[in-house]
């Protein structure tokens, strides 16, 4: 028994001398905390004050606060948050709330600032024009830590937004189709088979032997392996993004455009060409059912979409078996689709010649937003919670 009273009596010391040693205290709530609704997501912004540690709660409801999230839908807390801060993951078309509390020193939360709310949507609807990069045709765009834009004459561009941009030295005057953003880096390709990379975040340039002299167009990534396409039905592959091997592609055609899905690479170019491979390297040809040339294709929501010019559609589940779909609109050229992000449940983008842009969510049905734009757009591609696309005579174009 004397031992037992001596157990609780040294455990009491322990507690006590843990509680004195204790200096950490509750924060107040930040100041001005302001909510933006994206594609999947939402971007939180408040005043952060210098030494205190900022926890954010957030729940599928409305009126959270730190005490009641455990017992909302979805609800998530995000330890020292650093504004502004982007909470993806999000469900479109859900109501999500969310609050933020301080501490000082490991303390013990303060109150929570006041609920703001904000409903996720789908990018694309709306378009902005950004900062205008010149006279420069812009033909080739994609994200990793930041956008890349690539066009005529060398000319490169970065943007951590898609909205403001700074010129690149890519060290070459030769003209640059694709680029793409893989876990080597940064790979710009275009004329003559040049191809270019950057490991350093944009800030140099190797240029690499790409085993061929036909000019590139596109390029794609599985997460192993990169694959580039062009002229004379060029294709050719690389597992670290450094070393090149030209493949027997089966077909003679330029091809314009590349995209993985599915288990399966899909090429597409001139006069309804669709090329289709498993492993980049061994490729067979897929009947279009159309002698249109197909520019751009892209795989998302369980299809592949392929478009071109007239505003020609094909839609495939498998890649080898096509079926042409009634023309989006009326429409001019279309140079390029993408689709947007499968884990934030997003859409594929479609833009063109004469500023021409249209959506859809499942590749058959599609809208068409106004860009306020008249030039020719050549890609797009999707970061940030958003799209970027670029085109003729330096335009650039985001949507949010």
């Amino acid at each position: 028994m004397k031992q037992f009273f001596k157990s609780i009596l040294l455990a009491l010391g322990v507690v006590m001398v843990l509680a004195g040693c204790e200096t950490g205290s509750s924060a107040s709530p930040p100041d001005e905390v302001n909510v933006i609704a994206g594609d999947g997501s939402v971007t939180l912004t408040w005043v952060m004050e210098p030494d205190v540690e900022y926890w954010v709660f957030s729940a599928a409801a409305d009126g959270v606060t730190p005490e009641n999230c455990s017992s909302l839908p979805e609800c998530k807390t995000i330890m020292a948050a650093v504004s502004p801060l982007v909470v993806s993951g999000l469900t479109n078309g859900t109501t999500y709330s969310f609050t933020i509390n301080g501490r000082i020193d490991g303390g013990p939360g303060g109150t929570g600032s006041a609920p703001v709310s904000a409903v996720p949507r789908l990018a694309g609807a709306s378009w902005n024009a950004g900062a205008s990069l010149g006279s420069v045709d812009l033909h080739g765009v994609t994200y990793g830590d930041s956008f890349l834009a690539v066009g005529s004459g060398g000319s490169m561009f970065s943007s951590p937004d898609g909205i403001s941009w700074a010129a690149l030295n890519s060290g070459i005057a030769t003209d640059l189709n694709a680029a793409l953003y893989g876990n080597a880096g940064y790979i710009a390709a275009g004329a003559g088979g040049v191809m270019l990379r950057s490991t350093d975040e944009l800030v140099s340039w190797t240029q690499l032997v790409s085993c061929t002299t036909n000019d590139l167009y596109a390029m794609s990534y599985n997460g192993s392996q990169f694959l580039a396409v062009g002229a004379n039905g060029t294709i050719i592959t690389s597992d670290g993004g450094e070393i090149w091997t030209c493949r027997y592609s089966n077909t003679s055609s330029h091809l314009y455009g590349v995209a993985y899905g599915n288990g399966v690479y899909v090429a597409v170019g001139v006069g309804g060409t669709i090329q289709t491979s498993i492993d980049g390297i061994n490729w067979q040809a897929a009947l279009s059912q159309t002698t249109l040339d197909l520019k751009g294709v892209a795989y998302g929501a369980d299809i592949f979409v392929a478009t071109g010019t007239a505003g020609a559609l094909l839609t495939s589940t498998d890649g080898m078996t096509w079926m042409p779909q009634t023309p989006i609109a009326s429409s001019p050229t279309l140079n390029a689709v993408i689709y947007g992000n499968e884990f934030y449940g997003t859409q594929f983008v479609a833009v063109g010649n004469n500023g021409a842009i249209f959506t859809s969510t499942d590749g058959i049905a599609w809208a068409s937003p106004a860009s306020n734009n008249t030039n020719n757009l050549y890609a797009v591609t999707y970061g940030n919670y958003g799209y970027s696309s670029v085109g003729a005579a330096g335009s650039s174009l985001t949507a949010y």
